[in-house]
Formats: structure tokens, sequence, C-alpha cells
């Protein structure tokens, strides 16, 4: 693996040394709201901050990155208690597509940063506190991070997404309340993102969301699972054959379509992409790795193991190839020999309810 690639286990322990450090105080998730809706969740908001850490790149002329979300629940009261330091609210309320709200919550020295580099300086030397102009700066930019996350969140969902301009202040979180809308001790869905500017910010961005709002953006992008596999004590799950595991280029994926997409159509930078600027991702490394098949085997099966043991996968003959972008699902396709090497030639592209699909 490529020295600067880190992998999720990496990335998962530095979130969580972050999240120690903010001491935050969580209720039992699995209590209100499933693993599977978790999850979804966490999709969702990589999709749209994915898409809003784009258009503030292209503000604050620097590299932002906003990612590793992590879900759980707590209670207005208890974020308050965790960060009591003045901070930058944003209510955003969904006018069509969804009907609900939510709040993001912002460090007020993440936020002067910003404000800073906004106004063409280098993102050093920063005021103490919060002022007029740098507020409104930062108010310029939440509008621009959350019209492109409802661009994002618009396609994901296959419907139109507007909100309301959000409405932002600033609040001394040790002496003021979060939010005047969110009843303090009622439980409320917390979705923390590790935001990243450079040398500049490396700090945490919360997203809060009332549980039955986080419901329904689920039930609107997921039906109902009739009935949930059951899951095997001591199971192990085992991918097979990672045909490349190096890390590549990331180019510029087709705009989704409804159900598979051939790759026949013209080039990826001729698709409508909205508002977001393509060419600031397209040396992003990723990993891709294409999956044979699956199957579930008890870990004493597994040590069971030896050669020529032929091990029965769950997929058929023929059956396409599932095709991975760092954990996404992103197409299928089949197996080829190019001199002597394998390959993977590319069948039908995944759609956006595929890739939420594929974390379940």
């Amino acid at each position: 693996m490529s020295d600067d690639l880190m992998t999720q286990e990496e990335l998962d322990a530095l979130l969580s040394e972050h999240h120690n450090k903010n001491d935050f105080p969580a209720l039992n998730t699995d209590d209100y709201i499933s693993v599977m809706e978790q999850d979804t969740l966490a999709e969702i908001g990589n999709i749209s901050m994915g898409s809003a850490a784009t258009a503030l790149s292209a503000l604050v002329n620097h590299k932002v990155r906003i990612t590793v979300p992590k879900v759980y629940v707590s209670t207005a009261a208890a974020v308050a208690e965790s960060y009591p330091i003045p901070c930058i609210v944003v209510n955003v309320a969904y006018m069509q597509g969804l009907q609900g709200a939510n709040v993001l919550v912002m460090r007020e020295e993440d936020a002067l940063v910003i404000g800073n580099l906004m106004m063409g300086q280098d993102g050093t030397s920063v005021p103490d506190a919060l002022d007029e102009l740098y507020l409104s700066a930062v108010t310029e930019a939440m509008n621009m991070m959350m019209g492109s996350a409802a661009t994002a969140m618009s396609e994901l969902f296959a419907r139109q997404i507007d909100i309301s301009p959000p409405d932002t202040s600033r609040r001394d979180l040790s002496q003021d309340s979060l939010t005047n809308e969110i009843p303090v001790e009622e439980p409320i869905v917390v979705v923390a993102f590790r935001m990243e500017i450079e040398d500049l910010v490396d700090s945490t961005l919360l997203q809060i969301i009332e549980i039955d709002f986080a419901r329904e953006m689920v039930r609107a992008l997921m039906p109902e699972p009739d009935d949930a596999p059951a899951v095997e004590e001591a199971a192990a799950m085992t991918d097979w054959a990672d045909l490349k595991k190096e890390p590549v280029q990331a180019a510029a994926p087709p705009r989704p379509q409804p159900g598979p997409a051939s790759l026949t159509g013209p080039p990826a930078d001729q698709y409508d992409l909205g508002n977001i600027n393509i060419d600031l991702i397209k040396d992003i490394p990723v990993q891709v790795r294409a999956i044979l098949g699956r199957t579930k085997m008890s870990i004493d099966n597994i040590l069971r193991l030896g050669p020529g043991h032929i091990m029965e996968l769950e997929s058929l003959h023929g059956e396409p190839i599932d095709l991975y972008a760092n954990d996404t699902l992103i197409a299928r396709g089949e197996v080829v020999v190019v001199g002597e090497q394998f390959g993977v030639r590319i069948t039908e592209i995944a759609t956006p309810k595929d890739r939420i699909v594929s974390i379940r």
C-alpha cells in the first residue's frame, strides 16, 4: 500500500482519538436506530458533505477534506456540554423533497480560518473572535456548501431537494443552548465528520438530525427490509480475488443514471456535474478491487482450511464481478485476461442506490 494512503482501521483510530479528546457523551445508539440506518446515514453524509467540501475548496483555494463520518445518538445538552466553547451553529431546513431540518456545528477557530482564507489571507493571522465581517464570510461559505450538498442529495434521492438559506449564528455553548428548535434532553442523531484544510485545520464537524427526520431519509432511500439475514456467531466474511490492490488515480465518474449505465456513452468530463469542480478531486488516489465472490464460514472451518481445499462461493459461474473503490460499489464487470494478467471489463456502472445498498 502507498505511504500516502491510510487504511480504514487507521482512519477509525484517528477519528476515535479526536472523539476521545472531545469526550463526547453518547446514548446507546442501537437502542434508537438500527445498524443499517446508521450505515445509510453515514453514506448520505459522505456523499452530501463530500460535495460540500468540494465547494468549500473552491472558495478558500485550499484542499478541503470532510471524511469518515461516525453516527451515534446523543442529546443537544450532551453536545453542548462536550463543546463548552464558542461555535458556529448553522440551521438548515429542507423545504422540498424532504421535510425536516438539521444543524451543523463548527468550532469558531475553524470558522475563523475559513473566513481568513476567503479574504485572500494565509489562514494563520486570524482575529480572536468572529466579528461581523468574518461571520458574513462564513455565512456565505455555509450557503455554498449546503447548496452543493443539496444538489448531491437531489441526485442521490432521485428527486428535487430544496433547502432554505442556512441560518448561521455564533453561540458559546458553555452558556447558550445548541438550538432552540430541539429540546435539550431529546435524543438526536449526531453525524461527526473529520474536517481537514491542508495543514491549517484538522477538526470535527457535527451534523445534528432529529431521529424522525433521520429515519425519513433512510426510508426515502431504502425500502424497509423484509427479512434481515441472520448473523452467524463467530462468522467471518472473506473477500476473494482482490485482483488489483495498488492505488490508482481517481477518474471522474459518469453522472449516475437510473438503472445500469453502459460505458459506451459520452466521456465522463462531458456529463453535467452541476456546480462540482471535478478537477479538484481527479488526483485523489483510491483503492480499486474486484470481488469474485463471497462466502460465510465459521472460524472453526477457516482453521481447517489447507492446500487443495475447494471453497464454494455464493456467486454463480458467469455472474458479474463487483468492482469497489475503497469500500463503495462503483461498477460491475467480467473477468478478462490481458497478456499474463487478469483484468475486469466494466459492463455497468452502479447507481447511487446501489452504492448505498453495498454498505449493508
